[in-house]
């Protein structure tokens, strides 16, 4: 009795070997690497929109991220946000700390629509003193706005780039990253264009500035600056567009550099 008992145990080792193998060789190449904890910035006042934080050379965060939002929770979250907002026009950037790991590549396949979160004024890497806002907030994914994994082998583009989102009563730029060193910006268009509907900046456009090479006369990568008019042609084509930059939400250049 113990061989045919002992060739049972093995055969049985086999295949749950061999089906954890099917298992592990059937799911997305993202779920074969480690989960993280993802920081964003959030910005918005009147839709809510999150900025995943960014890493070159990284398993996890080499992701440029835009995704639209929703804050639920006990004392109305949301309403802290855009009522702390409101309070300083000069306190413009806040942070979103997930409370919990996950795949970043989770949210656009749509596996992952909800994560919880706290939100702080400022970002909370960096805060010297907490600046908690709220805490326990559920955080629904509506849709995913901008999603790019970063290409090791890409080249420097000749002009500045911004990505263009929102909706037609308000509109944002946020820096096309492409390769270090480099920045991440989020500003609101002064004045939206309100020749794009909802339906053509849904997923972004890409907006060439063609008046701004982006090295400066140094050789540094130059961002806009809140209040900056410039040029822009929609996915560098047709005629310039005459544009204004509004509020600076933040720029991040440490993350970036490598």
């Amino acid at each position: 009795m113990k061989q045919p008992i002992s060739q049972i145990v093995k055969l049985l080792s086999i295949l749950v070997f061999t089906i954890a193998e099917i298992l592990f060789s059937t799911l997305p190449a993202y779920a074969q690497t480690p989960q993280c904890i993802h920081g964003m910035r959030i910005i918005g006042e009147k839709t809510i929109y999150l900025s995943h934080m960014p890493l070159f050379n990284s398993t996890c965060h080499s992701y440029q991220v835009l995704l639209e939002a929703t804050f639920q929770g006990i004392e109305n979250p949301q309403d802290k946000y855009l009522e702390d907002q409101a309070k300083d026009p000069k306190q413009n950037e806040y942070t979103l700390e997930p409370t919990e790991k996950f795949w970043l590549p989770g949210l656009e396949s749509g596996q992952i629509k909800t994560f919880k979160a706290n939100i702080h004024r400022g970002q909370y890497e960096r805060n010297s003193t907490p600046q908690l806002l709220a805490s326990n907030v559920t955080v629904e994914v509506k849709r995913v706005v901008h999603f790019r994994k970063f290409d090791p082998n890409a080249k420097h583009h000749s002009f500045l780039e911004y990505l263009l989102f929102g909706k037609i009563s308000e509109q944002y730029l946020s820096h096309l990253i492409i390769t270090p060193p480099d920045f991440d910006q989020i500003l609101a268009l002064e004045k939206p264009l309100t020749t794009l509907d909802d339906v053509q900046i849904a997923k972004t456009l890409k907006l060439v500035l063609p008046d701004k090479p982006i090295l400066d006369a140094e050789g540094t990568k130059q961002a806009l600056k809140q209040n900056e008019q410039f040029k822009g042609q929609i996915n560098g084509t047709g005629a310039d567009l005459n544009l204004k930059a509004g509020t600076e939400y933040f720029l991040e250049t440490e993350d970036l550099k490598a």
